[in-house]
């Protein structure tokens, strides 16, 4: 009897432990979902834990949305405490879907809270993406838009150890007075497939048609300057310890209270010359200081990137503050911006990897395990 219940007292430690978002720092304070997990191995029986309000979904091994990018809205109050995650080892992957959590639709002083994403590839595949037809890709077309993970007015929220790549659009986003979110331990980055694809279609998004292998864009944080930090005083983002590249165009763009520290920007690649469509490979900013912000960068490491922290507002008298200190930049070109701050606040204690150390615990951690 006493050897059951110790199995019993282990084995309840370790679902607390799957439960449980240990080893992040940052704004969020969450916790997820505590209801019993449902495994979801297709399309099918992601479709019914989503229809039955199941707020623990666990995806176990790849799920592929079918040929056109197919989008999970969440977008109501009885989504609050939700956790999404992948079953560690089953290789979790979310193909051509998009997890669209939204808030946008509630009152004014409301929005969805206590949200979780995890240990999760979330890819497109480009065969399927370079079919698609004019119906499908104009404004209101499912081309429109399509991301990995979407925050819209999301309060309280940590997305970490995901896999984001070769999505059209921006891989990743958080805004409309989106608050208190950590992005932590991801990777950011498109294959030399996309970089390369041909034929190389024409994407519209919202009126404005550009070329989709063109399209290399990581992260937004606030839709506009009317949605920033200053704006609204919302848009309070952790990111740290994440993997930006290879073959990033540009971004992230921030325009949020944003603290980036241990992060690696990794342009190793290069990407130079002309894609099939006739446009520049060559990256054109890695870390946008956007309209509204207040950005305290820190401990990040740049790589062979270009413009590597760039003022990028949306008009040029635009606000912002902007503090950079014992960041790393080797092999870089272009520019990098300097503070025009003396000190950004931050109201919580971190750890900061020394430079050295830096991209060999990223790669080692920034990954879906």
């Amino acid at each position: 009897m006493k050897k059951l219940s110790i199995v019993f007292f282990t084995f309840a430690l370790m679902l607390t432990a799957t439960l449980s978002i240990a080893n992040a720092d940052g704004f969020y304070n969450s916790k997820g979902s505590h209801q019993k997990g449902t495994i979801v191995k297709n399309i099918q029986q992601l479709n019914d834990a989503i229809k039955n309000k199941k707020h623990h979904i666990i995806i176990d091994r790849t799920i592929n949305g079918g040929d056109v990018p197919k989008t999970y809205t969440f977008a109501d109050k009885s989504w609050d405490n939700l956790t999404i995650e992948g079953l560690k080892g089953s290789n979790p992957a979310l193909v051509n879907i998009q997890l669209k959590v939204d808030g946008e639709l509630l009152p004014a002083n409301q929005s969805i809270t206590n949200v979780v994403i995890k240990n999760i590839k979330f890819y497109g595949h480009i065969n399927d993406l370079q079919k698609l037809n004019n119906d499908q890709i104009t404004v209101g077309g499912v081309g429109v838009n399509y991301l990995g993970v979407s925050l819209r007015r999301v309060n309280n929220a940590i997305i970490k150890n995901n896999d984001f790549h070769d999505i059209p659009d921006d891989l990743f986003s958080i805004s409309l007075s989106s608050d208190k979110v950590t992005v932590d331990h991801n990777h950011f980055w498109f294959s030399n497939k996309w970089l390369n694809m041909n034929p190389d279609p024409k994407w519209n998004w919202v009126g404005d048609w550009h070329d989709l292998a063109s399209e290399r864009l990581p992260l937004l944080i606030g839709a506009n300057k009317n949605d920033s930090y200053m704006a609204t005083g919302k848009l309070h983002v952790t990111l740290s310890n994440n993997w930006f590249g290879p073959n990033l165009k540009g971004r992230p763009l921030l325009r949020g209270y944003v603290h980036a520290y241990n992060n690696y920007f990794d342009n190793s690649t290069n990407p130079t010359g002309q894609n099939a469509q006739g446009y520049s490979q060559n990256q054109y900013n890695a870390m946008q200081i956007g309209s509204g912000s207040n950005i305290l960068s820190e401990h990040n490491y740049f790589y062979k990137t270009n413009n590597s922290q760039n003022i990028g507002l949306d008009n040029k008298d635009d606000a912002y503050k902007f503090v950079t200190r014992h960041n790393t930049f080797r092999n870089t070109t272009g520019i990098s911006a300097k503070s025009n701050a003396k000190s950004i606040k931050i109201p919580y204690k971190y750890h900061l990897i020394k430079s050295h150390n830096l991209i060999k615990n990223i790669k080692k951690t920034a990954v879906v395990r």
